[in-house]
C-alpha cells in the first residue's frame, strides 16, 4: 500500500515536470530568432515531452481505474480529467507558437530576398551582377518557396490535430458522463440490495416464529391426547 502511494506521488510529480517543460519550451519557440533547423530541433523536443506527458495521464488514469477505495478512484479519475485538459491546452499552445515562428521565418526571409532584389537591381544600374550574387538570391528565393510549402503543410496539420483534439474530448466527455451514469446505478443498485436485506432478515425471522408456534401448538396437541387418554383409562 505504501509503495502504490509513492508511485503515484512519482506519477503526479513526473505530470507537473513534463508540463513545465512543455510551457518553457514553447515559451522559446515564441521568442524563435534563428534558423529553421533550429525551430525543428525545437519543435521535436516539445513533441517528445509531450509524448512524456500523455503517458504519465494515462498512468494515472490506470491508476485510478484499480483504485480500490470509490473516494480515491473519483479525486484520481477528475485529476485525470484535469490534466488531460493541461495537456490540450499544451498542445495548443505549441501549435501557435510554431505556425507564429514558422511565419516570422518566412518572413524574415522575404525581407532578405526584397533587400537582395533591391541591391541586385542597384548594381545592374551601376554596372552588372556577379554571378555569386545571383546564386545567393535564387538560394533566397527557393528557400523561401520551401518555407511557404513547409507552412502550408504545418497548417495542414495543425487543422488535423485541432479535429483529433475535439473527438478526444467529445470522447472524455462521453466517457464523463458514463462513468456518473454507472456510480448512480451502483448506488441504486447497492440501496435495493439493503433493501432486499431487510426483508430476508424480516421473513427469516418470521419463520423461527412460525417454527415455535408450530412446535408449541404440537406440545399443546400432545398434551391434550395424554390427558384424554388419562382421564379415559382412568374413569
Amino acid at each position: 500500500m505504501e509503495e502504490e502511494k509513492v508511485y503515484l506521488s512519482v506519477v503526479r510529480q513526473d505530470i507537473v515536470k513534463y508540463d513545465m517543460l512543455v510551457k518553457s519550451l514553447v515559451q522559446e519557440i515564441r521568442e524563435h530568432t534563428g534558423s529553421q533547423e533550429e525551430l525543428d530541433d525545437l519543435g521535436s523536443l516539445v513533441r517528445s515531452r509531450i509524448t512524456q506527458l500523455r503517458e504519465q495521464i494515462e498512468e494515472l488514469k490506470r491508476l485510478a481505474q484499480e483504485e480500490n477505495s470509490e473516494k480515491e478512484r473519483v479525486v484520481l479519475v477528475e485529476e485525470a480529467e484535469r490534466s488531460d485538459k493541461v495537456l490540450q491546452d499544451d498542445h495548443h499552445a505549441f501549435r501557435n507558437a510554431l505556425l507564429t515562428a514558422q511565419l516570422a521565418i518566412n518572413q524574415r526571409s522575404k525581407d532578405e530576398l526584397m533587400t537582395s532584389s533591391r541591391k541586385d537591381k542597384n548594381e545592374v544600374n551601376g554596372g552588372g551582377v556577379t554571378q555569386r550574387e545571383r546564386m545567393n538570391r535564387e538560394m533566397l528565393l527557393k528557400n523561401s518557396t520551401q518555407l511557404s510549402d513547409d507552412l502550408l503543410t504545418v497548417t495542414r496539420l495543425i487543422r488535423d490535430n485541432t479535429e483529433k483534439s475535439r473527438k478526444t474530448v467529445d470522447r472524455m466527455v462521453e466517457g464523463s458522463q458514463t462513468i456518473s451514469t454507472t456510480q448512480e446505478e451502483l448506488k441504486t443498485m447497492g440501496s435495493e440490495i439493503g433493501q432486499a436485506r431487510k426483508i430476508l432478515n424480516k421473513y427469516g425471522r418470521r419463520e423461527n416464529t412460525d417454527k415455535l408456534l408450530i412446535f408449541l401448538g404440537l406440545v399443546f396437541f400432545l398434551a391434550s391426547c395424554l390427558v384424554v387418554l388419562r382421564n379415559r383409562f382412568i374413569f
